[in-house]
């Protein structure tokens, strides 16, 4: 019962917080809200107004948005950003660095997430209270916040990089349904507190080597028989799955399963994301890419498991729309943009394939400079053309 008051009145400062720190936000696009941050960067705000926080669904969030002439980074979720929302699955680009606390908390429908690659800490209440199953943690994540995972009662999984260095007091209160933790810490993680995994018993814990567990099993904590049990990851017990399913437009969605974590690979041998989500997301571009998508218990790569993942390319072609400016041209060379024509009165709207705003201006210029080797849809007048800048 204790514990139960001491939620509520957590949840009830972070509400006179929303309340204090509502504003307007300063950029909306595809219906997420953002605050600019400096002349080159924004982060994800919440949508909460009229007492709803007006987030749903699948929400995969962009690298950039452009706005009024620049094109922002995206490099920070605010706090609350998502709290309370109706959201199920999020995917968090890698220029995302900062995550607010309890930027996810009480969203409890949220069953999938991935989260970036250059995350190093997750803060207080962060997923509290949320849907989520099973989770990885990328290398480079030092600590997890007072209360991160509290209350995630359906949380089976969770994959912890070798970097880790704390675990706050309540951080896996009352996860209920966590059984596994695979870590790839060789020391153990200080637990601060007697009560990161409060309400929490007969969790299995796999770690690199006989070594390791004994560092693990001489901790007054880790060492704890009635909560952890100590096992030697000797690889994956079950054989991976994936399937892949075109969206439609501009995303093919990889559903992966057997609550393993996921090391995806882009065509040039980078890595991409580290997952544990039910679903990972990758874009439609011009070229047809291959992905590799490899099993992983962060403490062995399961290579001879690896699957490789097709996305075909989009269709390149202009499209059919009525023209009035029979005389005007779009054409694109060496990453620039040519507009030739007659283009006084008319406005230049330049969108990627994923529907995000790039460029929007009166047509002064018959020249515009953007990143190459992406498709992007450009509209001046009612002239549209679906172009590849190289």
């Amino acid at each position: 019962m204790r514990r139960r008051v001491y939620h509520r009145l957590s949840i009830a400062t972070i509400m006179l917080s929303v309340a204090l720190s509502a504003r307007a936000q300063d950029i909306v696009a595809n219906g997420i809200y953002y605050n600019i941050i400096d002349d080159s960067q924004v982060e994800v705000s919440s949508a909460y107004y009229d007492g709803v926080n007006h987030y749903e669904g699948c929400i995969i969030l962009p690298e950039r948005v452009y706005c009024d002439g620049v094109n922002y980074e995206v490099t920070a979720i605010a706090p609350r950003a998502f709290w309370r929302s109706a959201v199920t699955e999020v995917q968090i680009p890698n220029s995302v660095t900062m995550i607010g606390e309890a930027a996810f908390a009480d969203a409890d429908q949220l069953s999938s997430i991935t989260l970036p690659l250059g995350l190093t800490a997750v803060t207080r209440y962060m997923l509290a209270g949320t849907a989520v199953t099973n989770v990885v943690l990328p290398e480079g994540v030092t600590d997890i916040g007072y209360g991160a995972f509290e209350d995630c009662t359906r949380l089976q999984t969770v994959f912890l990089p070798v970097s880790l260095r704390r675990i706050g007091d309540r951080a896996f209160g009352y996860c209920v349904n966590l059984k596994e933790i695979y870590s790839d810490a060789s020391n153990p993680p200080l637990l601060m507190g007697d009560n990161a995994f409060e309400g929490v018993s007969g969790i299995s814990v796999m770690v690199p080597s006989n070594s390791v567990s004994n560092r693990y099993q001489d901790d007054p904590l880790w060492g704890d028989e009635e909560v952890f049990s100590l096992w030697i990851d000797e690889g994956l017990a079950v054989l991976p799955e994936m399937q892949q399913e075109n969206m439609g437009g501009n995303w093919t969605a990889l559903t992966l399963g057997n609550s393993l974590a996921y090391k995806i690979y882009g065509p040039d041998g980078y890595l991409v994301a580290i997952t544990a989500a039910d679903r990972y997301f990758l874009p439609i571009g011009a070229l047809s890419t291959d992905y590799l998508v490899v099993p992983t218990t962060l403490m062995y790569d399961e290579e001879d498991l690896q699957l490789v993942a097709t996305v075909e390319s989009t269709a390149i072609e202009e499209i059919e729309e009525e023209n009035n400016e029979p005389h005007l041209t779009i054409s694109g060379l060496d990453g620039t943009i040519y507009i030739a024509g007659d283009t006084h009165g008319l406005w230049t709207f330049i969108y990627d394939v994923y529907g995000n705003l790039w460029y929007e201006r009166p047509a002064v210029n018959n020249w515009i400079s953007l990143p190459g080797q992406r498709v992007y849809i450009v509209k001046v007048g009612n002239t549209v053309r679906k172009l590849f800048l190289n």
